[in-house]
């Protein structure tokens, strides 16, 4: 479902998971109460997974890239096939 030119309405700053579910939804405008100080005061890591993002340490999660050109083979069959753009 594509939501360009919706907008979400939430109690709390989206966390990492739902901000790219709402880039990936195109949802164009968030209302959100509170901020994620505030999810991280009740135990939310939130802050900690931004600054992961922010700096990709490798004491979270190891990221290795593998097998490339191989993968790059079914990215150009998807293309070819599916003409939906996200």
């Amino acid at each position: 479902m594509i939501c360009r030119g919706c907008t979400l309405y939430t109690s709390c700053e989206p966390c990492p998971m739902c901000i790219s579910a709402i880039i990936w939804s195109n949802i164009s405008t968030v209302y959100y109460g509170c901020t994620k100080e505030d999810a991280e005061k009740i135990g939310f890591r939130d802050n900690y997974i931004y600054e992961y993002l922010n700096k990709r340490s490798d004491n979270v999660v190891k990221l290795v890239q593998i097998n490339r050109d191989e993968c790059l083979k079914l990215f150009d069959k998807y293309k070819k096939e599916n003409k939906l753009i996200y």
